[in-house]
């Protein structure tokens, strides 16, 4: 993901599918917001009944979730690190291969701040096809087919099954609710001055992912009542499929870390 964001506009110049597939698509879909906090919580309250003391079970779970807060972070501003010296490599070759005075040398330096230039000046936009979309594409099609020939030979592969035909249904909710990322004046008018400007739809989707996980925690206990076999497979999917796509630690961790230090602790408390 840091690597993604300082790379932003070179990945927008060869494919903007390209740029959403990384960041939204493979990013925010290995990252799970949800089962960081079901591991939080089991931490805190000791589910597992191990011998511990109370005070014990509070350290463990403070560990967990600062640490985890601390990899993502730091992994973040190692990948955005990276991120700068491609970007310079980058500058460094279209100062090598082309004049200063050439138009598309002008345009692709404007771009690598993640700013697209018009369609006039030679930006390709969603409406159009490049050869790195048909690679994209073709290489998403061998892998379904690799996908299910594998899931088909393999043994006891139901819930991976269920969880690869789930797990694009909460990317795709994700990558929908980030459009409430990008504020109007007129909604947070309607919102306390504390939640203004937050990415809302980050927050709304690790919200609505962790609340379906609890859920499918409790009926996966059988506390309510006791599932069958194929119920556990659904559940196992929704929880690893579902709510692991629709919620994302990458994604939150991009926006704790250009967020002021006064709304990044206020989005950080709200959403754990």
């Amino acid at each position: 993901m840091g690597i993604a964001t300082r790379t932003k506009g070179i990945l927008l110049r060869y494919s903007p599918a390209l740029n959403l597939g990384i960041t939204t698509g493979l990013c925010g879909s290995i990252t799970t917001f949800s089962s960081w906090q079901l591991l939080v919580y089991e931490e805190f309250f000791n589910t597992r009944a191990h011998d511990h003391s109370q005070f014990r079970n509070f350290l463990s779970g403070m560990s967990v979730l600062a640490t985890t807060v601390a990899c993502a972070v730091g992994a973040l501003r190692l990948g955005q690190i990276i991120g700068d010296e491609v970007r310079l490599l980058y500058i460094i070759y279209l100062r090598k291969t082309r004049s200063e005075k050439d138009p598309l040398y002008r345009i692709n330096t404007k771009m690598l701040g993640g700013k697209p230039a018009s369609t006039r000046q030679g930006w390709v936009g969603w409406t159009e096809w490049r050869t790195v979309d048909f690679i994209l594409a073709i290489a998403g099609i061998l892998a379904i087919i690799a996908t299910c020939i594998v899931v088909g030979l393999a043994r006891s592969t139901r819930s991976v099954s269920i969880s690869l035909l789930l797990g694009p249904v909460g990317t795709f909710l994700r990558w929908r609710l980030s459009s409430l990322n990008i504020h109007e004046t007129r909604i947070d008018r309607k919102l306390p001055s504390l939640l203004a400007n937050l990415p809302l739809g980050t927050f709304l989707a690790n919200v609505f992912g962790c609340a379906v996980l609890a859920i499918v925690h409790i009926l996966q206990t059988g506390v309510v009542v006791r599932p069958s076999a194929a119920s556990c497979y659904v559940l196992a999917a929704m929880a690893d499929g579902f709510c692991g796509c629709l919620t994302t630690v990458s994604t939150f961790a991009a926006e704790i870390s250009v967020l002021s230090p006064r709304r990044s602790t206020i989005y950080s408390i709200i959403s754990i």
